[in-house]
């Protein structure tokens, strides 16, 4: 993957917010994408969010995409040397991106990696990309895992 694509990845992360798959997230979905709030909203899930530490969250009850709707998932290191999650969404899954991001446009999106928000940005406009890059792992080994896990659908 080039920096070019890197980057527009990362650039479509700042411009995320989500809502619609179902249930609270759990440790056993490697990745969903979901609406997002600093405000308590009956029905969404209090969260730690990873991507602020200390700092709480609240999720929509339903996920926007998650990892069925992923195509592909690599661990690479972006050029500080950090490691990234590649996430590559399938046809449907970028249709439903766009979908959702339309909706939330202004508001919160968050990524949900196994149960845990690594990421949250406002959706300025609807996301129409198929190719995002997500941070917030430990190590290279962590996201080369969850790469595995999401690819292999468990």
């Amino acid at each position: 993957m080039n920096a070019r694509t890197l980057l527009a990845a990362a650039a479509a992360l700042v411009a995320l917010a989500g809502c619609a798959g179902t249930g609270a997230p759990a440790p056993s979905q490697a990745f969903e994408l979901r609406g997002a709030s600093t405000a308590p909203a009956e029905g969404w899930t209090r969260a730690e969010n990873s991507d602020i530490p200390g700092s709480v969250v609240y999720l929509a009850p339903r996920a926007l995409v998650n990892a069925a709707d992923v195509q592909r998932a690599s661990a690479q290191k972006d050029a500080a040397g950090r490691a990234i999650l590649i996430v590559q969404f399938s046809p449907a899954g970028s249709a439903k991106l766009a979908a959702g991001t339309r909706e939330l446009r202004g508001r919160q999106l968050a990524a949900v990696v196994e149960g845990r928000v690594t990421n949250m940005a406002t959706v300025q406009e609807p996301m129409t990309i198929n190719t995002m890059a997500l941070t917030g792992f430990a190590s290279f080994d962590e996201a080369t895992r969850v790469a595995h896990r999401i690819s292999s659908g468990k």
